[in-house]
């Protein structure tokens, strides 16, 4: 027979059946962890078979293997610091008290901080590029002045506005670099483990 510290019920040895609840009111003891696939299956659905049985909120009763008592406390050994005893603070540095604001913190003379290079300058915009902007900003800004000043787009200023803006957004795509003229030909495609 195995019996927890002070308690008188009986807990199953390995490879025997578990002892069945005396009465409705046994809640199940709380066994050691493993044993074989039987018992722990049997554990588990006398648990879930417990699931929805009614609770008496009036006389809760507390399982009497949850109950510490004093013999067994854990008492840390000498010169061993308990586990769950106030750990002390640290003091704060000796000194006068004053603003916490005021304070600095040492900085590092290398902190190895990451500065990006300075981008480099745009490329020079020929005429045809130049347009192609105009157009494609112009456009629409064209169809907007409609709008706000005749609260109407129809006819010519509408007809020119989104041809602009399709004229210049085709230009500057057919326009596009596939890649810079100054950069190597990469054969990983910049993909370097």
């Amino acid at each position: 027979m195995n019996n927890t510290a002070g308690d008188d019920e009986e807990l199953p040895l390995d490879g025997q059946a578990k002892p069945e609840p005396t009465g409705a009111s046994d809640a199940p003891a709380r066994r050691p962890v493993g044993g074989s696939q039987a018992e722990q299956d049997a554990i588990f659905a006398a648990l879930v078979a417990q699931f929805d049985d009614p609770v008496d909120l009036n006389n809760p009763e507390w399982p009497e293997i949850e109950n510490l008592r004093a013999k067994e406390v854990r008492r840390a050994p000498k010169g061993e610091l308990d586990d769950l005893a106030p750990q002390p603070r640290p003091r704060p540095a000796a000194g006068a008290v004053g603003d916490p604001r005021a304070y600095v913190a040492a900085e590092d003379p290398d902190e190895g901080h990451f500065v990006p290079p300075e981008p480099p300058p745009l490329p020079p915009m020929d005429t045809t590029a130049r347009f192609a902007w105009l157009a494609v900003l112009g456009g629409p800004a064209l169809l907007l002045f409609d709008v706000l000043v005749w609260r109407e787009v129809s006819g010519w200023p509408a007809w020119v506005g989104v041809s602009a803006f399709l004229g210049g957004f085709v230009t500057l795509v057919a326009r596009m670099k596939d890649r810079d003229e100054d950069e190597p030909e990469d054969p990983h495609g910049g993909a370097v483990v």
